[in-house]
């Protein structure tokens, strides 16, 4: 394993990492506080702050390495922050009876 195919797996790994933490996040907060919609946006600013700044770190990493590693650096890290985005409002509209039904029992 080079020191290319490390980035790509760090840069993966990265990006999955930071939908996971999103989500860490919302659930922990809509369980505290019992409100859902603001807290998905929050959690999906989040997680598109921190994949911008992935992106932005895979742009300085692979700016003179290679231009075509470069591009495709750079729509992997689009290709993958759309479906974080979309997998954490997906989960999130899944789960949301069990959420707020979290909600319920801990302020009874």
């Amino acid at each position: 394993m080079n020191q290319i195919d490390f980035a790509v797996l760090v840069y993966v790994v990265y990006m999955i990492a930071t939908t996971f933490g999103s989500y860490k996040y919302g659930a922990f907060m809509i369980r505290k506080t019992g409100i859902l919609g603001s807290q998905i946006v929050v959690a999906g600013a989040i997680n598109l702050v921190i994949g911008i700044l992935g992106i932005v770190g895979w742009s300085l990493f692979s700016w003179g390495v290679n231009e075509f590693l470069y591009v495709l650096g750079i729509a992997l890290g689009i290709a993958l922050l759309f479906v974080g985005e979309l997998i954490l409002v997906i989960i999130f509209l899944l789960r949301r009876k069990k959420l707020l039904q979290d909600y319920e029992n801990t302020n009874t």
